[in-house]
This record gives structure tokens, C-alpha cells and sequence, in this order.
């Protein structure tokens, strides 16, 4: 599992950022890996479901995100569902600007990360052991 907790001052009113927020075809424009959000369905609390596509070093990974708590201006929980799982929540203070506070829990699938990050473990371990061979020799030839 994943977190990730961010917080940023935003020169706009909470019921701004609010709806910004609210709109899922929103979260394309701001998120760089995200890239599609598709059959939007409106839900009785008034949130929304959605299906997402998210590209991660050339992997996709699709699934649904789905409002699961709202207090609109001052609070958005989303649940992930699909490869990637977790939830996504959006906190707002402020009256005149905003301060947003944004978690981020989230699991990734085994085989993601194994096709992300194995690459980087094998190149950092291949140079861990080139610097010690190369450490061995300097030693031992001085």
C-alpha cells in the first residue's frame, strides 16, 4: 500500500475548488498520468462513478473511481477500484482561498510493479556492484 499526503494554498473559495473537483472530466486536465475518465454516472448521494484509464511507464491500468463521501467546500473521499485500488481523499479549508489537503492510499498490482520498479532495482544493484569490485581493486592495488 501506498501514501501519499499533500497540502497546497489555492487563491480560490473552497466552493470553487469544490466543483472543479466534483466534475471527474476535471481530473484529466490536473492529473499528468490520468488519461481518459469515461461513462460518468451521477449517484443518488450526488457524487459521481466513473471508469479512469491511467498510464504508468507504459502500462495501463484501468478501473472505476466512485464518490463515497461528500460534504461539499469541505470534503471528497473517492474509491478506486479495477488495477489500481485504494481511495483518493480531497480535504478543503479556507472561506476567501483554500487550503486542500490530498491523501492518497492506493495498492498497485504485483505485475506493475514488478515491471516498474524491477528495471530500476537490476540497474541500481548492476552499479552497486560495479562500485564494489571497482572499491575491491583501488584497496587492494594501493
Amino acid at each position: 500500500m501506498f501514501t501519499v499526503e499533500k497540502r497546497i494554498g489555492i487563491d480560490s473559495p473552497p466552493a470553487e475548488v469544490f466543483s472543479f473537483l466534483d466534475d471527474p472530466r476535471n481530473h484529466v486536465k490536473i492529473t499528468p498520468s490520468l488519461v481518459d475518465v469515461s461513462d460518468i454516472e451521477a449517484l443518488p448521494n450526488g457524487g459521481k462513478r466513473a471508469k479512469y484509464r491511467y498510464a504508468l511507464a507504459g502500462v495501463d491500468l484501468v478501473g472505476q473511481v466512485e464518490d463515497v463521501e461528500r460534504s461539499p467546500e469541505r470534503r471528497l473521499v473517492q474509491k478506486l477500484s479495477g488495477a489500481i485500488s485504494g481511495t483518493i481523499s480531497y480535504e478543503l479549508d479556507g472561506s476567501d482561498e483554500t487550503v486542500l489537503r490530498y491523501e492518497a492510499e492506493y495498492q498497485l498490482p504485483e505485475t506493475v510493479i514488478e515491471s516498474v520498479l524491477a528495471p530500476i532495482a537490476r540497474a541500481y544493484n548492476e552499479r552497486e556492484a560495479e562500485t564494489t569490485l571497482e572499491n575491491l581493486k583501488t584497496f587492494l592495488e594501493n
